[in-house]
């Protein structure tokens, strides 16, 4: 779950890397070694949410992002 959680902190940060997880997700996969189960909540449940994000998320909204999306990431798994 920490790899997804630190996945989606970079995602919400930083734009580009949200675009890589977005449309490129066997390599985030393959770099972040996630589990089966963790890769199916990434291209599944996270993806949504990262997706329905701002373009760009403001400094001060990370934190609650980061928080609703890592609940997000407990109750898929």
């Amino acid at each position: 779950m920490e790899s997804l959680v630190e996945i989606a902190h970079k995602a919400i940060a930083d734009y580009g890397f949200r675009q890589e997880a977005l449309w490129s997700p066997d390599g985030v996969i393959d770099r972040w070694g996630l589990s089966s189960k963790e890769a199916k909540v990434l291209t599944g449940a996270l993806n949504e949410a990262l997706a329905a994000l701002p373009i760009p998320v403001e400094p001060e909204k990370i934190p609650s992002e980061l928080e609703r999306i890592t609940k997000l990431i407990k109750g898929a798994l």
